[in-house]
């Protein structure tokens, strides 16, 4: 299982130390001093801490390629430009002697979330759900405008299955502003435990942020993982829709491990 790294340095003032200085070394490079052109510091590093659980977590092999701008087409830097930054980037974790292992998957999680603001700020439609606005119906029409298509049932929980790999429950739980996100797989009548087991084991073995447990009882027997978000300060939906996807997609290559059909819909 993979896991994001950046919680472990945000709550801590060094961060911000480390925040302040990159962000002033780009505004200080006349090739990039205007990326933060819309996005001020301080609303840059308070959503960063806002939102890093909206990040989905890469493969080591990811994290080694350089990373790629994630804003709105219509302020992406060119190339050469964010190449840049991620340079500023280098250079002030040397400088702050940053752990050299956590560089990489740092500059692009770090950077990611700076993408959201930056885009956020340059936004026609609001790209974030306020908090106040979370429930079934607008949660459904905020999705659509991301081609992913879902369906409020009786009981106010969500199934979205078209636009996604593999379908995926929504439930909002207003009391702890968390949004509870599950996907489940199920398995045949005729699967026998060592099979499904087999493809937990194969399932634990990939770097992926999708685990899986067997659960029996109530309806027929399936595999499911369930995540939480908090939405207490809203929703930004680009990094939102990210999470559901690569949670949908990484749900559906498990498939990949089935090959006796132990398990429905392959």
């Amino acid at each position: 299982m993979t896991t994001i790294l950046l919680p472990t340095y945000l709550p801590t003032a060094d961060f911000d130390d480390f925040f302040h200085q990159f962000y002033d070394g780009v505004c200080g490079n006349d090739l990039v001093k205007h990326y933060f052109v819309l996005a001020r510091k301080n609303t840059t590093l308070q959503d960063m801490k806002r939102y890093w659980s909206y990040l989905t977590p890469k493969t080591a092999l990811e994290y080694r390629r350089p990373a790629t701008p994630t804003a709105s087409v219509d302020i992406q830097l060119p190339e050469s430009q964010f190449s840049e930054i991620v340079q500023v980037m280098a250079r002030v974790c040397r400088e702050r002697k940053v752990n050299p292992e956590h560089v990489p998957q740092l500059t692009h999680e770090i950077l990611e979330l700076i993408e959201e603001t930056r885009s956020q700020t340059n936004d026609m439609l609001p790209s974030k759900m306020e908090t106040h606005e979370v429930e079934p119906e607008k949660l459904c029409a905020f999705l659509k405008r991301y081609k992913i298509f879902a369906e409020v049932m009786p009981s106010k929980n969500i199934m979205v299955e078209r636009g996604l790999s593999h379908k995926v429950w929504l439930s909002i739980e207003p009391e702890g502003k968390r949004i509870h996100i599950e996907g489940r797989i199920y398995i045949s009548d005729a699967a026998f435990d060592d099979q499904i087991n087999e493809i937990i084991e194969r399932q634990d073995q990939q770097e992926s942020f999708v685990g899986l447990r067997l659960e029996r009882g109530q309806g027929a027997q399936h595999l499911a993982e369930r995540h939480a978000l908090s939405y207490r300060h809203g929703i930004p939906m680009r990094l939102f829709t990210r999470y559901l996807r690569r949670f949908s997609m990484d749900l559906d290559r498990v498939y990949a491990f089935d090959k006796e059909g132990a398990l429905k819909g392959g």
